[in-house]
């Protein structure tokens, strides 16, 4: 019980910390909007094709799903960005990296399914 409440007393700390923050932002209307876009999202896009991947598929399509769905939510920040923030640090093709990205996840979530189901096709030989 005490854990639960130093865990929850830092996770109000490091909001109010956060809200602190957001005070000294240019445009805060912007960060409201990603604090409503954000969850709208996930619960309309996102939520949704998990669920449907989780009734239709088995293990690898879902994790393929869920780790897609992350690296995707986290690069629209720097996708729908305007101009680098900081030339030397910002100044790459984010949708081609994003897209390479989720490329590779596919691709091993193909090997994975593959593998499994050899795995599965093969007679146990030699078992008694």
């Amino acid at each position: 019980m005490k854990t639960r409440i130093l865990l929850g007393f830092v996770g109000v700390v490091t909001a109010l910390w956060g809200a602190w923050l957001v005070l000294d932002v240019p445009r805060p209307v912007e960060v409201g909007a990603w604090f409503v876009a954000g969850p709208i999202v996930h619960d309309l896009v996102l939520a949704p094709v998990v669920a449907v991947l989780g009734w239709a598929f088995r293990g690898p399509a879902k994790v393929g799903a869920v780790i897609s769905g992350v690296l995707i939510l986290i690069s629209v920040p720097l996708v729908w960005q305007e101009s680098p923030i900081n030339p030397g640090l910002h100044d790459r093709d984010y949708v081609g990296g994003l897209a390479i990205t989720v490329g590779v996840v596919w691709v091993l979530v193909a090997a994975t399914a593959i593998a499994r189901k050899a795995a599965r096709a093969r007679p146990a030989s030699g078992r008694s």
